[in-house]
């Protein structure tokens, strides 16, 4: 099934310290091979593993993190127990040399338990590692995290900011699904995840085309890449991606950013207010509302406010800090009523 796949574009002689704008801004995702591989951490890792984390370990202070522990039952997939009343996992906060010592110990003992570090911020728990293992984003003040564990399995989900996941330690693969395979992807419930994000409800390795039949049509779509220490991907944002580490030992730094300004907030909070206040609205007004979305939003343009004299745009207009903070406030206004 993997062989079938598109591979994802590759690029090679990309710079950590000057990532060129075509990358930033393309809208299809890119494996960016060596990325990192000047990186300290990434030439301690090619000694071993061990000699990557220790060398990690010198930056690190000591906080607590968050874990993922698979159950008895867990093959290491990252994912919800077989009647879907709760997770394969249990999480709980430890230190990075524990996490360590207990993905060894499972690995010496044959177990296939997922043990996993989701989303560690680096600035946090291993400040000053940045400034000899770090990308350049230029204007984007992106935030940085840690991901670490064994052979773990993310089903596909998607991320609002754009993403340079770099892989220091081991080797992951990445399968990527673009933003219009949604439907094809049989999404779970958007409140209750084992990942943060919605993830896809399909086994990628063993799915199951009669409960899931569209799932065809996503595989068709789907692109691969397998990525070794000191290669990066770039993921636009909304993209689908299902992550696995294949190596015992895998540890990856990712970069994520917007390029819209942080003031605007995030769109996830438009989606949830529509999905409080639009989804349940008869047919026929949702339709109207359709309208008006696609009028002033998804199609808007210079023409749809052509006949507006520039003065009155109001909030047609360009969107500057102080109109969105006004804008919110009302917003905070009407819905504490």
């Amino acid at each position: 099934m993997l062989e079938s796949m598109q591979p994802i574009k590759v690029l090679e002689g990309v710079s950590p310290d000057a990532i060129p704008s075509a990358v930033l801004e393309s809208s299809v995702p890119l494996v960016l091979k060596g990325l990192v591989k000047s990186w300290p951490i990434v030439r301690a890792a090619e000694q071993s593993a061990l000699d990557g984390f220790e060398y990690l370990c010198q930056f690190y202070n000591g906080e607590l993190v968050n874990t993922a522990i698979g159950d008895t039952s867990n093959t290491g997939a990252i994912f919800y127990n077989q009647d879907y009343s709760g997770f394969s996992y249990e999480r709980a906060r430890s230190s990075l040399a524990n996490v360590y010592n207990n993905i060894k110990n499972l690995q010496a003992s044959g177990s296939q338990r997922a043990y996993y570090v989701d989303s560690a911020p680096v600035d946090f728990c291993v400040p000053g590692f940045r400034e000899q293992n770090d990308l350049n984003l230029g204007e984007f003040k992106p935030r940085v995290s840690l991901w670490m564990g064994n052979k773990t399995i993310v089903s596909a989900h998607h991320d609002i900011p754009d993403n340079i996941a770099c892989v220091v330690i081991g080797k992951r693969r990445f399968v990527l699904f673009p933003p219009n395979q949604l439907e094809n992807l049989y999404i779970g419930p958007l409140d209750f995840n084992p990942a943060g994000p919605a993830i896809s409800m399909v086994d990628l390795h063993n799915p199951d085309f009669e409960k899931y039949p569209r799932y065809r049509e996503a595989l068709a779509h789907a692109q691969v890449a397998e990525l070794e220490s000191g290669d990066a991907i770039y993921i636009p944002s909304m993209w689908w991606h299902h992550v696995e580490g294949l190596m015992p030992f895998n540890l990856m730094v990712n970069y994520w950013w917007t390029s819209f300004p942080g003031y605007i907030g995030s769109p996830q909070d438009a989606f949830t207010h529509a999905l409080m206040n639009i989804r349940s609205l008869p047919a026929d007004e949702r339709q109207h509302w359709k309208n008006l979305f696609d009028y002033y939003i998804f199609d808007a343009s210079e023409e749809t406010v052509a006949h507006i004299p520039k003065e009155k745009l109001g909030i047609l207009g360009d969107m500057d800090e102080m109109t969105v903070r006004r804008l919110r406030s009302q917003l905070l206004n009407r819905l504490n009523r």
